[in-house]
């Protein structure tokens, strides 16, 4: 399975008076390369629509998996500095949905940003799910995940983590 979902964002800016350029920027992918591995890269979602966006994207996936099986998801948010209240209470949402059809969830953070791993850290509390942590490292994300994947799927989350 290779389903991708991508979301930009787009600035304007000028560089000088006659010229106009637009920059879309991603937002977040939302991808399964591999297996059962979902990878997410968040980059900036500062609006409830775009929160609400990210999490259609996962759910989607997690529904066109293959049945029976649970996914596993490893999100990357190492690029993002703090998210808005509304954005945090809609992936407080999302958590709540996805808790039973997850089996594991490594929410990767900046080791310097200690702010948003610990708002998200409050997230994955309230979630009330053991399988779903946050890191620092993401070596520490990747051992967390590493015990319940195949070769394949190990081999392709330790790429991802190193993008």
């Amino acid at each position: 399975m290779s389903t991708v979902a991508t979301a930009h964002e787009h600035t304007e800016g000028r560089t000088a008076p006659r010229f106009h350029a637009t920059l879309a920027i991603p937002m977040f992918t939302v991808e399964v390369q591999v297996g059962r591995i979902i990878e997410a890269r968040i980059t900036a979602l500062r609006t409830l629509e775009r929160a609400t966006a990210y999490g259609k994207a996962v759910s989607q996936l997690i529904k066109q998996s293959s049945g029976h099986e649970r996914m596993i998801l490893c999100a990357d948010h190492r690029a993002v500095t703090i998210y808005p209240q509304a954005v945090t209470d809609e992936l407080a949402v999302l958590f709540g949905i996805n808790n039973h059809r997850l089996e594991r969830v490594a929410i990767l953070v900046a080791a310097s940003n200690a702010t948003l791993s610990m708002q998200l850290g409050r997230l994955v509390r309230e979630a009330h799910n053991p399988g779903r942590r946050v890191f620092l490292a993401a070596s520490e994300a990747e051992a967390f995940l590493g015990e319940i994947v195949t070769a394949a799927e190990r081999t392709r989350l330790a790429q991802f983590l190193a993008s």
